[in-house]
């Protein structure tokens, strides 16, 4: 076996039925590929096999449907590539976990369900909640009482994206914190 595969060959071998041909792509440029992504992206070995068979899978697909009927470079390149932005969308979903996390845990903090709350404390909140925007309350209690998860309240309030409703619930919580923050600095002063 050559140590690329021709990509007119292969398409060709793949319109023609022969599904050794995507077997044999599949396997030939597989563990090149998990050495190429493991120097480039944090993640595991799983990680590293997902992408690289949806990279297989699209081309198939690409392929099968008449889409990819020539490439002008490798079909290591164009698999990379695939595979690339998977890795990539895996990364940036992992860092708005952890933002989302982050935020959890500031909200976590406050420490809003725990039966030995001063009273001052429990009111406190419900003029804070009682001071923000309808949707400023809504958003929060979805997420931090109704336990709905940021797809589901992205879906029930028809937001752009994940990234947007973690950001709106951000905000919100800023807000609801510094408004805590400063009646407890006025307790404390008075």
């Amino acid at each position: 076996m050559s140590s690329t595969l021709n990509a007119d060959t292969v398409i060709n071998s793949l319109q023609a039925g022969d599904s050794r041909a995507i077997e044999e792509l599949y396997a030939h440029y597989r563990e090149d590929f998990f050495r190429w992504a493991s120097y480039r992206f944090e993640g595991t070995r799983q990680d590293f096999e997902d992408a690289w068979q949806d990279s297989i899978i699209a081309f198939y697909q690409q392929v099968n449907q008449g889409k990819l009927v020539h490439l002008r470079y490798e079909v290591r390149t164009w698999l990379y590539s695939v595979g690339y932005k998977r890795l990539l969308n895996n990364n940036r979903k992992m860092k708005r976990m952890l933002w989302k996390d982050q935020i959890d845990d500031a909200l976590l903090t406050i420490e809003l369900e725990k039966e030995d709350n001063e009273p001052e404390k429990v009111q406190a909140l419900h003029r804070a909640m009682k001071s923000m925007s309808s949707q400023c309350r809504e958003l929060l209690v979805a997420r931090y009482y109704q336990n709905q998860g940021i797809e589901e309240i992205q879906q029930g309030w028809n937001l752009k994206n994940a990234n947007t409703t973690s950001a709106t619930l951000a905000r919100c919580l800023g807000r609801l914190k510094e408004f805590i923050k400063k009646t407890f600095s006025i307790f404390s002063n008075g």
